[in-house]
């Protein structure tokens, strides 16, 4: 197989990083993956195709950090978008793009009466935190422990110029361990706005955790004894596990529920959604942007969803993710290899047993990268509808070439 190369994406890199801070800044850094066997930069995509600025085509594992659902460059979703282009995309007041996509969301998302939007999944899950506040006139905001909530100073997971007080009301508990929120309940109580929690755990660099049978109903138990308001941030799994909520796929019964990433299939846009009760507290909080109110994503919007609806995208997507699974699981087995493959089908992460700094998960994901297969050695994965049965059959190919390298590897050490 052809090894790829990177020439000129690290100079590009190198320019970055004299132009802008730290080069390429967050999760989407070449530090977060492993430098020098991945691409920097892409040029374009196609379905569940990229390609980087060195020509290297890839199968991507990783579907624009989870806001492709359908496959890039759907050809109806960017046909809707283009025609809200044509007639104009951020006005001084909204379109009516604001209504449909409002009825839209209402209608496809249980239990769920009011919604508005944002762009990015920190910005309505900050908001939630802030309804939540005024709903209760309490402080305290309970989340899981190492999940990600966003960038807002209340949730950052980076401190540097972060005044503590910002998280001074926040604190946590281990996803499914309802005794650690017993005792933060107690030792809090009667000032407790909200729990925030993720549909299952997927935290970067850890096993995902998936919810046991009495987390929901214990947990929303609490949340009625005590006046909590629950908050589902669906960010990440919105539109794949259940094209009602995720929370519909487990069971639960969220008051507020925080959307974006899938929902427009890469469009920018975010949401919040939540109960009749809950609507009085959101029209008191001051909540805008100058590009929360953009037509183009909305139209985008609609379109995704009519196509979720239509063609039946969660059972599909939910097979591809089974067979590549299966696939992975089948090969590690035979090798010999010890792996943990965790979450939900279409959204997995895979590690090697005792592999604590990860140095094994960095070298067998760099190594697929260098043959095309663009996985994440700390980050989830995604499967989209755009994945076909070959790109899996190709995958499993190239995964079981970089089992053999990796094995090679752990000889060695």
């Amino acid at each position: 197989m052809k090894i790829y190369s990177f020439d000129k994406s690290y100079q590009l890199f190198a320019e970055a990083q004299k132009l802008i801070p730290n080069g390429i800044y967050g999760p989407r850094s070449p530090f977060f993956l492993t430098y020098g066997s991945y691409p920097c930069f892409f040029t374009r995509g196609k379905g569940s195709h990229v390609w980087d600025v060195d020509g290297n085509e890839y199968i991507d594992y990783m579907c624009s950090f989870g806001t492709n659902l359908l496959g890039m460059c759907d050809p109806e979703v960017d046909n809707a978008a283009l025609g809200q282009m044509k007639l104009g995309d951020s006005f001084t007041l909204p379109t009516d793009r604001w209504n449909e996509l409002a009825r839209t969301m209402v209608e496809q998302i249980d239990g769920m009466d009011w919604v508005a939007y944002a762009k990015n999944g920190s910005d309505v899950t900050t908001y939630a935190t802030t309804i939540a506040r005024q709903h209760t006139g309490r402080r305290k905001i309970i989340t899981i422990k190492d999940a990600y909530n966003g960038s807002h100073f209340w949730c950052s997971h980076g401190h540097n110029g972060v005044p503590e007080e910002y998280s001074a009301h926040v604190h946590s508990f281990e996803f499914n361990r309802i005794d650690q929120l017993k005792l933060l309940v107690d030792e809090f109580k009667g000032d407790i706005a909200g729990i925030m929690v993720t549909p299952h755990h997927h935290a970067a660099m850890a096993d995902q955790v998936l919810p046991n049978e009495s987390f929901y109903p214990e947990l929303e138990a609490i949340c009625k004894q005590e006046g909590i308001v629950l908050i589902m941030d669906d960010i990440r799994c919105g539109f794949r596990l259940h094209a009602a909520g995720s929370h519909c796929y487990y069971g639960a019964d969220p008051d507020i529920i925080c959307f974006g990433k899938a929902m427009a299939n890469g469009y920018p846009i975010a949401a919040i959604m939540g109960k009749t009760d809950f609507k009085p507290a959101a029209e008191m909080v001051f909540f805008t942007g100058t590009h929360f109110f953009a037509a183009v994503p909305m139209a985008a919007a609609m379109a995704t969803i009519n196509i979720i609806n239509r063609d039946h995208i969660i059972e599909h997507i939910y097979k591809k993710g089974l067979k590549l699974k299966e696939g992975i699981e089948s090969q590690a087995k035979d090798m010999g290899l010890e792996i943990h493959y965790t979450g939900h089908p279409v959204m997995p992460f895979m590690r090697f047993a005792n592999d604590d700094d990860f140095s094994l998960n960095r070298f067998f994901c760099g190594e697929a990268a260098k043959h095309g297969i663009f996985l994440h050695p700390h980050h989830n994965w995604f499967v989209c509808n755009a994945h076909s049965e070959d790109d899996i059959e190709h995958t499993l190919e190239v995964v079981g070439e970089c089992f053999k390298l990796t094995k090679e590897k752990m000889v060695e050490k």
